[in-house]
């Protein structure tokens, strides 16, 4: 007797939810249930543990696949924001990396427009899985494939500039001089906090440290040590902030950026093709962003 097998339509919603939640493996190897009908703001239907304790967040997007861009950054912010509650109510699942998810889109196609798009994200982990359902003499069967992405790295001019002066100076004696792995992940997201200002900001090797200038004023001066680093603001003696920790590298951007808005130093290309320094618009929303910085409260 031969085996009929036929291809059907993807079930509504609430069926795949629930056969997507019974066969967590087939969207991730190891992959076990810690809630199976999410149902979050943002439009999670499924939260999952991987093995290495990643949290994948799961979106059914059966006619929404245009808004996976979108969608995605949706799910990144309402994570942020309930990251603490987050974690309470899933660890016992396995879920303790909540710093690095995996975005987890379902759909029977994606455009190709959506995939190039989903290539271009580049700070959080999103896989595109395409589902069939298949009937074996008349039994429904699921099965799931993820969609290749293509890598589609996008730099303007100015932060393709920038990169090629940071990666020249990083087996610098500043450098290799910290070394704690963490300290130097700060100092990083130091770097492209300030090349975020001004696109006309140089970094430049200075007595075993690193100074960032913009034109021939100096916006930060950085001095290192082993666990952790110094940030001067303009003045090298003025208020030097130590940064070893998240909320110390916040303080010590608060001040670079409040002296970037307050002195108006802003005089280059910020890769947008704009002058930042006659551009008010812009100043204006920079010191509205960064001037208070982020309370007590709002980090707690």
């Amino acid at each position: 007797m031969k085996t009929k097998v036929q291809r059907s339509a993807l079930p509504d919603p609430a069926t795949l939810r629930r056969l997507l939640s019974e066969q967590p493996g087939l969207l991730a190897d190891g992959a076990r249930v810690a809630d199976l009908d999410a149902q979050g703001p943002t439009g999670v239907d499924i939260i999952l543990a991987d093995e290495e304790g990643r949290p994948i967040l799961v979106d059914i997007v059966l006619d929404e696949q245009r808004e996976v861009p979108t969608r995605a950054r949706e799910h990144v912010e309402w994570l942020e924001q309930t990251k603490r509650l987050f974690l309470r109510a899933y660890s016992r699942d396995g879920v303790v990396r909540t710093e690095d998810p995996v975005l987890l889109f379902v759909s029977s196609s994606f455009p190709a427009a959506v995939v190039a798009a989903v290539g271009c994200i580049k700070d959080v982990r999103v896989k595109l899985v395409r589902a069939e359902y298949f009937e074996i003499d008349g039994v429904g069967e699921l099965a799931c494939e993820e969609v290749s992405v293509p890598d589609s790295p996008r730099l303007s001019p100015a932060a393709a500039r920038r990169t090629t002066e940071f990666a020249g100076s990083a087996a610098s004696p500043f450098e290799s001089g910290i070394e704690s792995a963490n300290v130097r992940a700060l100092f990083a997201l130091f770097k492209s906090g300030v090349d975020g200002l001004d696109g006309g900001i140089a970094a430049r090797d200075s007595n075993g440290g690193v100074v960032f200038e913009i034109g021939q004023k100096a916006i930060a001066r950085v001095s290192a040590s082993p666990g952790s680093f110094t940030v001067s603001p303009g003045d090298p003696v003025a208020n030097p902030i130590v940064v070893s920790d998240r909320v110390s590298l916040e303080r010590a951007l608060n001040a670079v950026v409040s002296l970037f808005v307050r002195e108006g130093m802003g005089n280059g290309d910020n890769g947008n093709g704009r002058s930042a320094s006659g551009d008010t618009e812009f100043r204006n929303e920079l010191a509205r962003i960064w001037g208070g910085g982020v309370g007590r409260k709002e980090r707690a």
